[in-house]
Formats: structure tokens, sequence, C-alpha cells
């Protein structure tokens, strides 16, 4: 089960629908406060965050979804340069991966697969690349 948390509604319903092509069930929010109401009524395996909800900076949500069910797993997506990996990981020790905006789709899943353990390692390009960071 799958959260997506993107108040942009463009990127969240292509983003649902390539998670529901995936096989996965995806509830899709766009605001802090549904995200918090989410999980507070279902456990999910993975939650995908946008950063940046907004005027609201969306990272309590990953601390929230972790006190709930600890084994969550939350990919953040951001398109700012406000925060870097490190401040990132330590504002939110919840946070697995980051991934920044903009986001090519097959590295998304493929982040969001690796670190729901999925089996699947991200592919070479997305770990060259630096288009995401992962907790180490």
């Amino acid at each position: 089960k799958v959260l997506v948390v993107e108040d942009d509604p463009n990127l969240r319903a292509l983003w649902g629908a390539v998670f529901e092509r995936a096989g996965r069930d995806a509830t899709l929010v766009e605001t802090e406060a549904a995200a918090r109401d989410a999980l507070m009524t279902r456990a999910y395996d993975l939650v995908l965050l946008d950063l940046c909800l907004g005027a609201r900076d969306g990272i309590g949500v990953a601390t929230f979804a972790t006190y709930l069910n600890p084994m969550c797993k939350v990919v953040v997506v951001t398109g700012t340069a406000l925060y870097s990996r490190r401040e990132l990981f330590a504002m939110a020790p919840a946070v697995s991966a980051v991934l920044r905006k903009p986001v090519d789709i097959e590295d998304l899943v493929a982040v969001c697969d690796h670190v729901a353990g999925g089996g699947m390692q991200p592919p070479e390009r997305i770990l060259s690349s630096g288009t995401a960071d992962f907790r180490s």
C-alpha cells in the first residue's frame, strides 16, 4: 500500500496511475492534514512525499508515518535546493531516499521498489546520475 502526498494535481494523478499499473494500492492526498488522516486510518508500506506542500513543509508526515507504523518506508521528492541530503536525512530519520525533481517516472518506480524491499536494485544510472540519494 502506497500513500502519495503531492500538492500538484497532475503529478499526484500521474504517480497514482503509475503505482496502480504496477499493481500497488495507491491512496492519493494533497495536504499534510490529509496525509495524517490517511495514516491514522490505514497502515502503509510506503509514503511518497513531496517535501513542499504549498506553504507547508511536509517532513512531519515522514516522522508521523513511521511513528504509526515503524515498518513504513518514506521516499521524499523535492524540487527545492534549500536542504542538502544530509540535512533532509537528519530532519527525518524515517526518510529512506530522496529524489530531486524533475523525476523520471522509471527512476521513481525503481527507487520506491528498492526502498520498499521489492528486491529490485536501483539502476546504475540512478546511482551515478545523482537523481536519488539513499540513507546509508
